[in-house]
């Protein structure tokens, strides 16, 4: 199917269908929707090469991750490509999901990407506290939303979970079980969900007045292998913790590994939570204590939000905190006396 047997099909030029097609205002919501359902039902779409130079999109947006070499990364970041990909396809756009090395050839990496104008918008994963990536897609003007917030950047359009509130409620239940030594196997320090969920963690301490000497914050890689090797080290203190307060799921599971090890019972001599509520963790044994942070509808809303952004909304309408959810699980128990 032909875009001119499409306008000799309506009676009119070959101009005002690919207009009617790509948007353009000045034709009558009338005959563009005339258009469209007559492209719909004799099957016609137009040629990809001739709608990119015609309008200047590519039609697809990618999901940029930011990976460690040897770090194959984890299940969140297939669910939350999920969600995006769902919605955008609504919009007809394509998600495409990109991995770019977390080194010094980052930043180049990403402006061949640019350069390349490859995508209409990006979606950014992994923030960090003050993150040159965001900084540099600023300086290019491409839209953009990221997955996380920035601390240090100029504002931009961001959807986050609440993990400062989650950590905080997951801290507290922990002392309203009578926990008074909890350990924080956290993420990155630079990482800016690293921060928040700490700031949770400790305002729950001090809401409590507990002596954070005992409440030690140990930053790792988010894998079991890590949070196994922080754990035993936690364990092993002369205070240790009866609780280990966890940045993932994967790294809840390490720690329960090293807990058994260590020749305990997880949940009943030492409590563990994590953060994710991975397949994984629900059929852990126990099954393992989480906060859940609905990843695929984080994915539908960043999508979402992108599509606003590419429509000329203003950032500051384009800013949005989720809630978490704690599931409290066998992995978890009252402080043993």
């Amino acid at each position: 199917m032909s875009i001119q047997a499409l306008a000799d099909s309506l009676g009119i030029s070959i101009s005002t269908v690919s207009r009617a097609l790509n948007g353009y205002t000045d034709v009558s919501a009338a005959t563009r929707q005339r258009v469209f359902d007559a492209a719909k039902a004799m099957n016609y779409s137009p040629h990809p090469v001739a709608h990119r130079l015609a309008t200047g999109k590519t039609g697809a947006v990618a999901i940029v991750n930011s990976v460690r070499p040897g770090n194959l990364g984890d299940s969140s970041a297939i669910v939350l490509h999920t969600g995006v990909a769902e919605a955008l396809r609504e919009h007809q756009y394509f998600a495409m999901s990109l991995g770019i090395p977390n080194d010094e050839s980052e930043i180049p990496e990403l402006q061949r990407l640019l350069d390349g104008r490859l995508v209409d918008g990006i979606v950014l994963t992994r923030t960090r506290t003050n993150d040159p990536r965001v900084a540099l897609l600023q300086e290019r003007k491409i839209p953009f939303v990221t997955h996380g917030r920035t601390l240090d950047n100029t504002p931009h359009a961001w959807l986050d979970t609440d993990n400062e509130g989650g950590f905080e409620q997951a801290t507290q239940a922990l002392i309203d079980l009578g926990h008074r030594r909890i350990g924080f196997i956290n993420g990155m320090a630079h990482m800016t969900f690293a921060h928040l969920r700490e700031q949770g963690f400790r305002n729950a301490l001090k809401l409590a007045k507990l002596n954070e000497a005992l409440c030690p914050v140990h930053y790792t890689e988010l894998t079991a292998v890590s949070g196994a090797h922080v754990a035993s080290q936690m364990l092993a203190l002369p205070q240790a913790p009866t609780a280990l307060l966890c940045a993932t799921d994967a790294v809840a599971l390490g720690a329960m590994h090293a807990i058994r090890v260590a020749g305990l019972q997880v949940g009943r001599d030492v409590s563990v939570m994590g953060y994710g509520n991975s397949e994984a963790g629900q059929f852990a044994s126990p099954p393992l204590s989480s906060i859940d942070h609905a990843l695929l509808d984080n994915g539908r809303h960043l999508a979402q939000l992108l599509v606003r952004l590419m429509a000329g909304e203003s950032i500051a309408q384009l800013q949005r905190l989720e809630p978490a959810q704690l599931l409290i699980r066998e992995s978890v128990g009252r402080a043993p006396t």
